[in-house]
């Protein structure tokens, strides 16, 4: 069917049919202006009136540590330890503000006073599934992904891109890294839920090939068929005061259209990967790195060109006597003592070099930068599930650099001062966006009553 000659003509079924394959690709950044009155095209800024207060972030990149991260050895050093060959890890006070950060974050340690800790966190779910549904969308009945809210708010900032994306897989020839990443809970953790279809995610499963059927096999020809479909449906849509699903339709194919020329650009990371300063920045020489800097400098580029929100799922790393970790779910002796300092270093420089070179364009202050995972680890050595303590951190996108909110107890396993519900986050990154949860709704729906603004790390 496809085969057909370019100069015969073709039926509505058929130029469907043609044309699905360019939508198929078609995630957050469809739909335009029928649900959210999204911004002029390549103009990132958000409109004021969808605001309702001034906000700096106009992105969110999350790194997430799935399978919950261990606090007490990573961001959260605990004060007393039952047996210290479970804790071997030091920590070093770092920048001017003297956070506590583990050795095994040299990097991160450098730009310690950008960073933004919050080690009070509770309110997590105790298995994987349900905790990475609940921390990515538990603030809200309509069940919309934290990524959803924000695109929803803000609006889009560029009509030829997705504006929520999730970056999987790895670089051909990354033997190191067990997988290209997951969420737990599956892919629909970044649903839009309620809201509008548009505004789930785009999830990139292949770095070689991350949106596929973009490239139009039809040339010139293909603007034609947008044009003649569009009238033919513009028709039908007036003799039936006009369906909403038969217009979103017709932009998602305009917004696809577009994508053909945008998206190849946006996601080809391999003109800047050349430069020798970029490859070192974000560790695209290193085995160790070469993924997850690759990944980080895609968010940079995405960023860049007005995407909200971009998620980087971390992966399975090496352990030192074989094997591989659970990614951050370090149950047992051996994964937590020897795939820490894997999961640490794969991340570590690339995160460090984002923020850097997000400061140095000028972008860090409207760029939100999260690391966290959908629970923390508890019991003696800090190997089992634990809802009841976490640390996230956060930087850029108006945030205290260089603070720390909020503590655990003596054993780093429970919430004690200052503390934050996992729920807390979403509404604080949409403050954050200028979004307030009260206000922001649709169709009369708005997050849960009980969320709270961390105010405290606003700047």
């Amino acid at each position: 069917m496809f085969m057909r000659e370019m100069n015969q003509p073709v039926s509505r079924r058929d130029m469907l049919l043609r044309l699905s394959a360019a939508t198929s690709f078609v995630g957050a950044g469809g739909l335009g202006s029928v649900a959210t009155g999204w911004a002029d095209e390549g103009d990132d800024v958000p409109d004021k009136s969808r605001l309702h207060h001034d906000g700096k972030v106009k992105s969110v990149i999350f790194y997430y540590c799935q399978g919950g991260p261990s606090q007490a050895h990573t961001f959260d050093p605990p004060s007393y330890v039952e047996d210290e060959k479970l804790h071997p890890f030091k920590f070093t006070k770092s920048g001017q503000s003297g956070i506590e950060i583990c050795d095994l974050f040299p990097n991160l340690q450098t730009v310690a006073d950008d960073l933004c800790l919050i080690r009070g966190g509770y309110g997590a779910k105790a298995s994987h599934g349900a905790a990475g549904n609940y921390m990515f969308r538990g603030s809200n009945d309509l069940g919309a992904s934290i990524g959803a809210w924000v695109l929803y708010g803000l609006g889009t900032g560029n009509p030829a891109l997705p504006g929520h994306v999730c970056v999987k897989g790895k670089l051909p020839g990354d033997d190191w890294l067990g997988n290209g990443g997951r969420l737990r809970g599956g892919d629909g953790v970044l649903t839009a839920g309620g809201l509008p279809s548009q505004l789930q995610a785009l999830v990139v499963n292949d770095m070689t090939d991350p949106i596929p059927n973009v490239k139009s096999f039809y040339g010139s020809q293909q603007a034609q068929w947008l044009e003649a479909l569009k009238q033919v449906n513009g028709r039908h849509a007036e003799r039936r005061l006009r369906p909403a699903d038969l217009v979103a339709r017709n932009e998602v194919f305009d917004t696809a259209f577009r994508m053909q020329t945008a998206a190849p650009e946006a996601f080809d990371v391999s003109k800047e990967s050349a430069d020798k300063t970029i490859r070192k920045r974000y560790g695209l020489d290193a085995k160790e790195t070469r993924t997850t800097g690759a990944k980080c400098l895609l968010a940079r580029r995405l960023v860049e060109r007005g995407v909200r929100f971009i998620t980087i799922p971390a992966s399975n790393t090496p352990m030192k006597s074989g094997g591989l970790n659970g990614a951050w779910d370090t149950h047992t002796y051996k994964q937590s003592i020897e795939g820490i300092p894997t999961l640490c270093q794969s991340c570590d420089l690339p995160l460090t070099g984002l923020i850097q070179d997000l400061k140095e364009r000028g972008l860090f202050d409207q760029t939100l930068i999260v690391w966290g995972g959908e629970m923390g680890r508890g019991d003696s050595g800090h190997l089992n599930h634990n809802p009841n303590s976490f640390t996230w951190w956060l930087a850029g996108g108006g945030v205290k650099g260089g603070h720390v909110h909020g503590a655990s107890d003596d054993k780093s396993s429970s919430a004690v001062e200052d503390t934050v519900h996992m729920r807390d986050f979403h509404s604080t990154i949409l403050w954050l966006a200028g979004l307030d949860h009260t206000k922001l709704e649709f169709q009369g729906k708005k997050l849960d009553s009980r969320c709270r603004v961390i105010q405290e790390v606003i700047a």
